[in-house]
């Protein structure tokens, strides 16, 4: 709870949100990520998120993976439900995204490892009149920005189950003509991931800075509960990328 604490104050004091007012709300991260490799050029992307009274989001796409297997790049289609102000936490708004990112992990021999990502979202949101749905969609771009800094404890538990410890921290940007979303926000994630054979459980907590106007901002945190699958269809050695929860993460 101290770590909490101390993360949250450093991203309030980072963020520069001592002049704004900003409400603290909780919440829990639920997320099933699959990673099929197909070929040793492409693999197939699905994913799922869900947030109570926040949102769910269906994502999937195809994923080309370079000769050294260290910088891969994904483009697909997410599909959301959204809440609204006046919908009591009922998911009731649509909103479509087409996307893709880059992953570069650092190349690596020890324990510890990193990795950036940078994804582009193009958000088509329905709109909202006086906090009802509203007729059409609007359009604006979101720019993502990800660090991963992960530990790789071993087969500390078992023969067969690898333990690591992730610090995500991925800045958000909003541009464009649409007047939906946010202009920015930052997450901060402290992750433990176990991993078995093809199957990684993770557990974690998230911190997201959300950056409402210059006047308001909202701090949402909570667990963090995923299931990443890597599964691979190749009739030999497996490659050597392995997608982990932190390349999903949405």
């Amino acid at each position: 709870m101290r770590f909490i604490k101390l993360l949250i104050f450093c991203l309030v004091f980072h963020s520069g949100v001592a002049q704004q007012q900003f409400e603290s709300n909780y919440e829990t991260w639920w997320g099933v990520m699959t990673s099929v490799r197909v070929s040793d050029k492409w693999s197939v992307w699905n994913d799922a998120h869900f947030v109570d009274e926040t949102f769910f989001i269906y994502r999937t796409g195809m994923t080309y993976h370079n000769k050294r297997d260290n910088l891969v790049t994904t483009a697909g289609y997410s599909w959301l439900r959204l809440t609204t102000p006046l919908s009591e936490g009922r998911l009731i708004r649509t909103e479509h995204r087409p996307w893709m990112q880059t992953i570069f992990r650092v190349p690596s021999t020890i324990k510890l490892s990193t990795s950036f990502r940078f994804r582009y979202d193009a958000r088509f949101i329905q709109n909202l009149e006086s906090g009802q749905l509203g007729e059409g969609f609007s359009f604006n771009h979101r720019w993502r920005i990800n660090n991963s800094l992960r530990y790789n404890w071993g087969n500390v538990i078992s023969p067969n189950t690898v333990l690591s410890t992730t610090l995500l921290n991925e800045a958000l940007f909003r541009t464009g003509p649409g007047p939906n979303g946010v202009r920015h926000e930052h997450r901060t994630h402290l992750i433990g991931g176990l991993s078995t054979g093809k199957v990684t459980y993770s557990v974690g907590y998230i911190v997201r800075y959300i950056n409402i106007s210059p006047e308001r901002a909202r701090l949402n945190h909570g667990m963090v509960f995923w299931l990443t699958i890597n599964l691979n269809v190749l009739n030999r050695r497996a490659p050597a990328f392995v997608e982990f929860p932190e390349d999903h993460v949405n």
